[in-house]
């Protein structure tokens, strides 16, 4: 009906605010193909009170009269993109037990294009016999690792995605798998704290508003805009 009719025009509004805001922080592009560094807008972030989470997927928050709802996942995965594009190969950890990944021939010769790219960004990778290779060490951003299945998923996001013809796709592709991977995963309940902790992250990140394949962070109602879905107001 006509509620459902507001609810979706919001929604669309504001999934296109936070593709604008996302632009205006860091996707401008210089004439030879650079980004200029930007300062995030922190007042998104600032004096947010978290009510809680919503069906473990999202944070749910107050600021002033506006109701804020936060993706976990999306918010997480851009924390931890621009860990790894500054961290690299600076903080990484050693397996207890090292992770062996079985390819198929064709498999292997893709791989070959990833390993650098990998190696940059923390993973210790080698030949473990014809198509085996072994894991020894991994970015830090996995914090500790209680699913090596993970690994087996970095692998095989990268394996599907194909070849990419320039070198800096590739390693972007990488860093996007890794952190994408690394992320708290929807489904996931978060404390109050770490719902907290969550929210100061991403206040410092360079492009807080949305995730390193484009989906937002953050959606934000106005009051007023709570009072047009309930017919409050017109």
């Amino acid at each position: 009906g006509e509620s459902e009719k507001r609810i979706t025009d919001i929604r669309e509004n504001q999934t296109q605010k936070a593709g604008l805001e996302n632009k205006e922080l860091g996707d401008i592009s210089t004439e030879n193909g650079s980004k200029p560094k930007q300062k995030s807008n922190t007042n998104s972030f600032e004096n947010l009170r978290v009510i809680g989470q919503v069906s473990k997927l999202y944070i749910l928050a107050e600021r002033g009269e506006d109701l804020v709802l936060i993706d976990q996942h999306a918010a997480h995965e851009r924390i931890l993109y621009e860990q790894v594009l500054k961290m690299k190969k600076s903080r990484v950890q050693e397996l207890i037990t090292p992770v062996t990944i079985d390819l198929t021939p064709k498999e292997k010769v893709l791989m070959e294009e990833y390993i650098p790219h990998l190696e940059e960004c923390g993973f210790g990778i080698s030949e473990f016999g014809d198509n085996t290779y072994v894991v020894t060490f991994i970015p830090e951003v996995f914090g500790r690792l209680e699913d090596p299945e993970i690994i087996h998923d970095v692998v095989s996001d990268l394996l599907a995605s194909g070849k990419v013809k320039k070198d800096t796709g590739i390693s972007e592709r990488v860093c996007k798998t890794i952190a994408c991977r690394a992320a708290i995963k929807g489904g996931a309940a978060c404390s109050p704290k770490q719902m907290e902790e969550l929210i100061e992250q991403l206040k410092k990140a360079e492009n807080p508003y949305s995730c390193p394949h484009g989906r937002p962070t953050v959606i934000t109602f106005t009051k007023g805009e709570l009072d047009r879905m309930f017919a409050r107001i017109q």
